[in-house]
Parts: structure tokens; sequence; C-alpha cells
């Protein structure tokens, strides 16, 4: 088990390189039994589901690069212990699509085994981001 402290570092390096496109750290740093969890409904979210392998963890973060652009990507926070780390993010993003700026708090839950990432889940209102893209009419 690799120290909370040195986890934070890892997670918060990988995460800037990819906030400005960069794959390399966080593949370099993912096992290659990674697993990678969205919790959103794929019909509305090409990369909602599960990914399972290097191969999968790359699909599914150009997933996410196809219908979005990283306009701002603010870390909040970052909390947990030993091998779970918690990220709290303030995120805008450009639908390619629509143009449309959205912005969306993101949690994710990160596990590590030794000095590798294992999983990723992400947690974030995906009724609201629809709500923000006009793919959803609101509630009467």
């Amino acid at each position: 088990m690799a120290d909370t402290a040195t986890n934070k570092r890892t997670l918060a390096r990988v995460m800037r390189a990819y906030t400005q496109g960069d794959l390399e750290p966080i593949m370099a740093v993912a096992a290659e039994d990674v697993v990678w969890d969205s919790n959103s409904a794929s019909p509305h979210f090409r990369f909602g589901g599960r990914y399972n392998g290097h191969h999968g963890f790359k699909e599914a973060l150009s997933l996410i690069a196809s219908e979005f652009v990283i306009v701002h990507y603010d870390i909040k926070e970052i909390t947990g212990e030993g091998d779970v780390l918690w990220a709290l993010n303030d995120i805008e993003v450009l639908d390619r699509k629509t143009n449309r700026q959205v912005k969306i708090r993101l949690a994710n839950r990160w596990e590590f085994r030794g000095d590798k990432i294992i999983s990723c889940t992400e947690f974030f209102d995906s009724a609201g981001v629809l709500l923000q893209l006009g793919r959803t009419a609101e509630a009467a």
C-alpha cells in the first residue's frame, strides 16, 4: 500500500495532465486491469457505463473527449486514506454538438494498488447536465 500523501500527489499530477489533454501520465499509472465506471446513462452519454482494462479506460476517456472539450477543471478537494481517494471537482465543458457550455460538479472515487490506479468511479448530476444541454424538458 502506498501512503495517502503519495497517492494524492499522483492523482493531482495525472489529473492536471488530463485536463490539458495529455493522457500519457494517467495511462502510465493505470493498472492493466483498471476498471472505469461512469454512473451516467449510456443512451445520453456515450461514455456511460463500465470499461475494463487499459483499452477500455482509454476508450472511456476518448468518448468523453468526443462529446466535450474541457474549458475549466478545478480540483476542489482530494481526500481519503491509503488506497482509496475521493476527488471533488468543478468543471466546465463545451458540448461539441451544441457549443453549449456546461458546469458540472464531479465526484470521483479512485482506488490504488501499490502505485497503480485500479479503479475510478465517477458521479455527477446527469439530469442537470442534460437540462443544461437542452436535451430534456424541465419538469412542469
